[in-house]
């Protein structure tokens, strides 16, 4: 694997420098695996620095998720971490070089909008990586969670500010508007092409519905590792999982009563503050945390099927997918991005987004239909390749892209020197869009 040419350093930006959730998972692996092949890392985090440090060269700002911060104090940093902008800048005016790459993955939970302040005089050799929706919807999740219905509106419009789509109140969709503008503000997507990437195709149209400047969006889509090293044959077992954070977004409640209407064994593996109402309303549902690869290896073997039941339309999925490619069915809402996809490879079943008796259909089906569920798995096995990158895969085409970024870069700053020495070879939208 060739590193491309000029490519000095890659500066990793999240919220996170620890493994909680799919864009801090995601942003550590990219850390890891430029440094395995020979480029410089540094690593940008607003949290506490934990045990294990992404990379040596790791930055943190001790900070506090928002969800752990006094209410005044979350208020106003989640719309302008003054520690953010200040520690990035210092970092940027230290270390940078005309083929230095930031790639930003996370920044709603810490960081807020000021770091797009601090990166904008390097806007040309940003990476925007969308592991949701925040560059497009104020609440990121394209979702009116009071009615747990995908939104159709136009965000930013009207008819948006006016909606209380936000799950703990109008007020609270009040303040992610104005921290929407902000970030706007200081880096209007809207009237430049910025370098962005999705992760799923679909994407493309919730960011064109946002007035989003399109020209460098590219789908990239995430690295895939499978739940299991090998192959078990989920037909022959009972058990239903959901795999993810104890949110109401995630739909966690709804798996629990489908599966309790279906009469299904409902395991859980992960947490967070549903975790109490879980434990009260739903005394058989299996708990069994956060675990490591390993442990979820030895859970997941008994699995015959794997509930995506998220109330938001998913980006891309990761724990679907990893439950694909080692061959257990899911069943997913028709709102996921990879609903469809999956559907037709016949990996799975889709069930009404947000309607929990249409998903306890789906689990009544898989559960007496042992060939049907043998069929999924093998279909699962055979074209789960098709579907997701490979660490090694998804490592290539960072480089390739982190390379377009600073052939644009670079011909954006020779056609500004022409500009400015009377050559006036450089077309006028370059010009603009950079000064």
């Amino acid at each position: 694997m060739t590193n491309p040419p000029g490519l000095d350093r890659v500066v990793v930006i999240n919220d996170r420098s620890v493994r909680v959730g799919g864009a801090s998972n995601l942003a550590i692996l990219s850390a890891n695996l430029l440094q395995d092949v020979g480029v410089a890392v540094t690593f940008f985090a607003g949290d506490v620095a934990g045990a294990d440090r992404p990379v040596p060269d790791t930055i943190n700002l001790a900070a506090q998720p928002l969800m752990q911060q006094p209410r005044l104090s979350a208020l106003v940093s989640g719309l302008y971490n003054r520690q953010a902008h200040d520690g990035l800048g210092d970092v940027i005016s230290r270390i940078d070089t005309p083929g230095t790459i930031y790639h930003l993955h996370g920044w709603s939970k810490i960081l807020s909008p000021s770091v797009f302040r601090a990166l904008w005089p390097v806007r040309a050799r940003v990476v925007l990586h969308a592991h949701d929706y925040f560059l497009s919807c104020p609440n990121g999740g394209f979702a009116n969670y009071r009615k747990n219905q995908v939104c159709p509106l136009t965000p930013m419009s009207m008819s948006c500010l006016t909606t209380n789509c936000d799950k703990r109140g109008y007020h609270e969709k009040v303040w992610r508007s104005v921290r929407h503008l902000m970030r706007e503000h200081y880096y209007p997507i809207q009237e430049v092409a910025a370098n962005i990437v999705i992760v799923h195709q679909r994407m493309h149209d919730y960011f064109l519905r946002g007035r989003v400047e399109s020209a460098n969006i590219e789908v990239i889509r995430n690295p895939v590792e499978p739940f299991l090293d090998r192959a078990t044959d989920p037909w022959k077992k009972r058990d239903f999982f959901f795999v993810g954070r104890l949110e109401p977004e995630k739909g966690f409640e709804d798996a629990a009563i489908a599966a309790r209407l279906a009469g299904a064994k409902l395991h859980v593996i992960g947490d967070g503050a549903g975790r109490t109402r879980l434990e009260r309303d739903f005394p058989e549902v299996v708990i069994h945390g956060w675990k490591s690869k390993d442990e979820m290896r030895d859970i997941l073997c008994d699995a015959r099927a794997l509930i995506v039941s998220s109330r938001v339309p998913e980006p891309f999925g990761l724990a679907a997918l990893e439950a694909v490619t080692s061959g257990i069915p899911v069943i997913l809402p028709d709102a996921a991005l990879l609903g469809e996809e999956l559907a037709a490879m016949g990996c799975g079943l889709t069930f009404q987004s947000g309607k929990v008796e249409t998903l306890a259909s789906g689990i009544r089906r898989l559960a007496s239909d042992d060939m049907l569920l043998r069929l999924m798995s093998v279909n699962c096995l055979r074209r789960s390749a098709e579907m997701a990158h490979t660490p090694a895969s998804w490592l290539e085409a960072l480089l390739a892209l982190y390379g377009r970024v600073l052939e644009r870069a670079n011909a954006v700053d020779t056609s500004l020197k022409s500009a400015t020495t009377g050559e006036f070879s450089a077309s006028p939208r370059l010009i603009d869009e950079t000064g």
